[in-house]
This record gives C-alpha cells, structure tokens and sequence, in this order.
C-alpha cells in the first residue's frame, strides 16, 4: 500500500475538462511514475452489462488483464504498479481541490516513459503502425475494446535498433466475452479494427509529405 508520504508529486502532465481525470508525474522512492487520479464517481448504474461506467474501473481492470496476459512486459502498453483506491484527500495535500467531492478518488500507477511522442507524419514507419495494429487486434482477440483508438494514444519512442510503440490510456475500455456479448459491442470491435485500418493507410500517404492532410479528422475531430 503506497502511503503519501512515499510519494513526491512532480508536476501536471494532463487535466481533462472537468478535472474528471488528472495525470500527474510522481517519484515513489527512487522511481518515476504517472499517477492517474480518477474523481469518485460511486455506483453508477448501467445501461448494459457489456459496459462498465465507471473511468477508474475501466483503467484498472484492463491494465491488471494487460499485466496479466504480458502486454505491459512486452512493452507495448505502460508497466502497470497497483491501484490506489478511496484516497483520503486529507491526507494528500496535491488533491485537496477535491476534498468536497462526494466519493473519494481513486488512481492507478504506471511507468513513466521519457521521450514518448504521438505517433505522427514525422515519425511514421510501416513498422511501427503494423505493430499498433497487430496488438490491437490482440486486444479484441481477449475481449478488450479500447474505446479511443485515436493517434492521441498511440505512441512512439524513438529509439535503437528498433522503435518502441505503445498503446496508451484505457479509461474508454471495455472488457467483454468475445461471442456473448451484445450485438452492438461486437459491432464496435469491427469498428475499431476498420477504423485503425483507415488511420494507418492515411497515415503512410501523409508520411509522404509530412504534413497532417488525410488524417485530419484523427487527429483534430
């Protein structure tokens, strides 16, 4: 159980609109982390057992079946290090803007990658999208619908002898019995894959010129 004291907030990385979702960069010990802080939400009801409301839920259910399956020690998703759960923010100074929240926060750890760029027109190789590709289609073959598989969360490092290239950000996630699921969740799994079929040949026309044209809506939709 990681304790407050253990943890040096660094600085924001990302907030979303509502400060629904928060991204710090933290040191735990001598290690550097992302902590993402998800603002309580309760038992939110749903409208269908294939989906799960709830963002802290969604994140930390598919990391701990990406950890489990080997993605994160493959490198292709961020190392998962354990939740937090029901933070008392009493106790943690750098969240006392949600202490008049009606449930507590909750956050999941995850490396901390240096150097991480989205991928792009400038840093395009048929490589690197394939294998964004393939590991997608690995996703959907273990029931895992990513939910925003948009450029924003597919990333690149550059780096020898080979790129490494990572899917990130889970809080759209669904986790479902591939084949017992609704017909329209089977649907959005077809969706995705087509979806990211598009992207990568949009992209490899846009690598051309190095500008961002066919791929406009991925990027600015």
């Amino acid at each position: 159980m990681v304790q407050p004291s253990e943890v040096e907030f660094l600085n924001v990385l990302k907030k979303d609109e509502n400060d629904r979702v928060m991204v710090y960069k933290v040191k735990i010990g001598h290690r550097l982390c992302i902590m993402k802080v998800f603002r309580g939400q309760g038992d939110c009801p749903s409208f269908s057992p294939d989906v799960e409301p709830r963002l802290f839920l969604r994140e930390s259910r598919a990391y701990r079946l990406l950890k489990e399956k080997g993605f994160c020690e493959r490198g292709v998703v961020p190392d998962f290090y354990g939740t937090i759960e029901n933070i008392d923010v009493a106790l943690w100074p750098d969240l006392s803007h949600l202490k008049d929240d009606v449930f507590p926060p909750d956050a999941v750890l995850l490396e901390y990658i240096p150097n991480l760029e989205r991928i792009g027109p400038e840093n395009f190789l048929d490589d690197n999208i394939k294998r964004l590709s393939q590991t997608l289609q690995e996703f959907h073959e273990m029931g895992l619908l990513h939910g925003d598989t948009f450029p924003r969360n597919m990333m690149v490092v550059r780096q020898q002898p080979r790129d490494r290239v990572l899917w990130i950000d889970f809080d759209c996630a669904q986790i479902v019995q591939r084949g017992k699921c609704e017909e329209w969740t089977e649907k959005s799994f077809s969706f995705e894959g087509e979806m990211m079929a598009e992207f990568a040949e949009f992209l490899a026309e846009d690598a051309k010129t190095g500008e961002i044209n066919k791929t406009w809506l991925y990027y600015y939709d």
